[in-house]
């Protein structure tokens, strides 16, 4: 009971520093913190519990589990940016002592204490458990609709139970993000089941109990909406928002099959070596232990479904590092009781926690030889903090070489600790400019002239109306041959839209002058030789990489 007392005392002090601390210090993010912000303000302030809502107008990208959650934080804590992340930050702390909870059962208490410390200490987990962000949550839903679902295979006097809170859990998290929310935690599942022949859980009358709770959750909500806007809903939310993200690229750049094997390996930082030791041991051990198989078939199945996908983002596969953190945990705890499985694991796990600290050698390096001194780029400023990481994750390296596997897992945790307090204290100004409109917003008020309209790019524009209090005059974007009249995935129709420089030329001539607040590369493109606009702009204030402007329409053309 003291060991069981300890381990949660060290699980909640970590969440409290990883998640908690400073939470409401840096502005909403750009551009996804802003939009579900404001979709919250304006719930809010309308009273509907019912619709999501941005510019005065409904929405359907997602669900109304994660908005009922973000409205709850605003009447308790207000509206502000430490009220917009409790929700995730709330689920991340219960996801690592969930994860806890299901290790002790799975494998054993130490195991299932080093999975949580993992997943909690992991670089992508940490800062996207600071965000507002719907995946915090699902995760959490996920995983406990998965994690029930092993019990029920595992405790036959105790299925019933299990299935009602597995399919429970599967219906929050369809509130949440939709169909995913069911498909995902049973397609690991349902592999496992036909690959290990095993017995099909999903009988009986927790079955039909588990329907009926999944059922209660799920339908009064999508039933309003359905008899609310019908058709429209199910183009938009279920066709547009679901079946077409399958076929259809919101971000090019990241459609590559290698993307999520990336974002797992670069999400693990700090515990990059023991990651690969853990997926060899998966490879190795899925035939003989059906823990593995079963976390492997989880993991497996999301990784080739995600991948299929062609819509691909980094927190799409969140859910994951809990699957990952679990095989950690049990390799970590193995290499307490019987060391490393072989030369080849040993050598490997060195050479990777080597690579690891090289890596961040190299990068800062680069940047240093390849960015001017002088240069205002966010990556130049975080190369003191990429060269003092790299310098402590020396004491880890040197541990790992000695085989000093208990002073390893303690310094690694450490490292991700020193990494929170460099980002989020020491360097959190500068993150600030670079990822947040919030200062260039308040600049606004001492240079605005009278009835001055207000101009934005869309990439800016939903930060604009939480910090400004309303939505901009116009939103300028240069069209593609994907999005040749909107710029947005998912359309805004109240935005007035200025296609490239000519709609913003168009827009100026229409009044004396505007205020254009956007991106440096924005004025650069408007103020640039070709531009229809070169010549007209007047800086007035810059914030990072956030930049406020005057564009005159009363100057002579060159």
């Amino acid at each position: 009971m003291n060991r069981t007392r300890l381990q949660a005392g060290l699980l909640a002090a970590l969440c409290i520093f990883m998640f908690w601390w400073r939470l409401g210090h840096l502005g909403l993010i750009d551009p996804d913190e802003p939009f579900y912000a404001q979709t919250t303000r304006e719930m809010v302030q309308a009273n509907d519990w019912i619709t999501p809502r941005i510019f005065g107008e409904r929405q359907f990208e997602k669900p109304i589990g994660f908005y009922w959650q973000s409205m709850l934080a605003q009447k308790l804590f207000g509206d502000n940016e430490f009220a917009a992340r409790v929700p995730s930050a709330v689920f991340a702390s219960l996801l690592v002592f969930l994860t806890w909870w299901f290790g002790r059962r799975m494998f054993n208490p130490r195991a299932g204490f080093l999975a949580a410390l993992v997943l909690g200490s992991g670089v992508e987990f940490i800062f996207m458990s600071r965000l507002m962000l719907t995946d915090i949550s699902l995760a959490f839903f996920i995983s406990a609709s998965v994690f029930c679902l092993w019990l029920a295979l595992q405790e036959e006097a105790h299925r019933t139970r299990w299935l009602i809170l597995h399919l429970a859990a599967s219906g929050c998290a369809v509130l949440i993000k939709g169909p995913l929310g069911l498909l995902v935690p049973l397609l690991g599942p349902v592999v496992y089941v036909l690959v290990a022949k095993t017995r099909w859980p999903w009988r009986g009358p927790g079955l039909w109990l588990g329907i009926a709770a999944w059922l209660l959750i799920t339908v009064p909500w999508y039933a309003t909406m359905f008899a609310k806007y019908g058709r429209e809903y199910w183009d938009r939310f279920f066709v547009h928002e679901n079946w077409e993200r399958l076929f259809n690229s919101e971000h090019t750049h990241n459609n590559h099959w290698w993307y999520y094997l990336m974002i797992l390996g670069v999400g693990s930082v700090p515990w990059i070596p023991l990651l690969i030791a853990a997926m060899g041991r998966t490879v190795l051990d899925a035939r003989t232990d059906r823990r593995i198989l079963y976390l492997g078939c989880w993991l497996a199945t999301s990784l080739v479904f995600f991948t299929a996908a062609s819509s691909k983002l980094p927190t799409y596969t969140f859910f994951l590092f809990v699957t990952v953190a679990l095989l950690m945990g049990h390799t970590l705890d193995q290499w307490l009781t019987h060391g490393f499985r072989s030369p080849t694991e040993r050598w490997t796990a060195r050479l990777l926690a080597l690579s690891q600290t090289l890596s961040l050698l190299v990068a800062a390096s680069t940047v240093s030889l390849m960015v001017p001194a002088d240069s205002k780029d966010f990556i130049r400023d975080l190369v003191p903090v990429a060269y003092l990481v790299a310098g402590v994750s020396l004491i880890p390296l040197v541990l790992m070489w000695l085989r000093n596997t208990a002073g390893w897992i303690a310094a690694t945790t450490g490292l991700s600790l020193l990494l929170v307090v460099l980002l989020i204290s020491v360097h959190s100004d500068k993150i600030e400019n670079y990822t947040c409109t919030r200062h260039i917003v308040e600049k606004v008020a001492a240079v605005r002239r009278p009835n001055e309209p207000i101009v934005t790019s869309s990439f800016l524009a939903r930060a604009i109306t939480y910090y400004h209090g309303k939505q901009p005059d116009g939103v300028f974007f240069y069209p593609t041959p994907r999005r040749p009249t909107q710029p947005y995935f998912t359309p805004h129709p109240p935005l007035h839209f200025l296609l490239g420089d000519p709609g913003v030329r168009d827009f100026a001539r229409q009044h004396s002058s505007i205020l254009v607040i956007g991106m440096a590369r924005d004025m650069l493109r408007l103020n640039g030789t070709n531009s229809a606009v070169a010549g007209w702009c007047e800086p007035l204030a810059r914030n990072g990489d956030r930049v406020l402007f005057r564009v005159q329409s009363d100057r002579p053309r060159p």
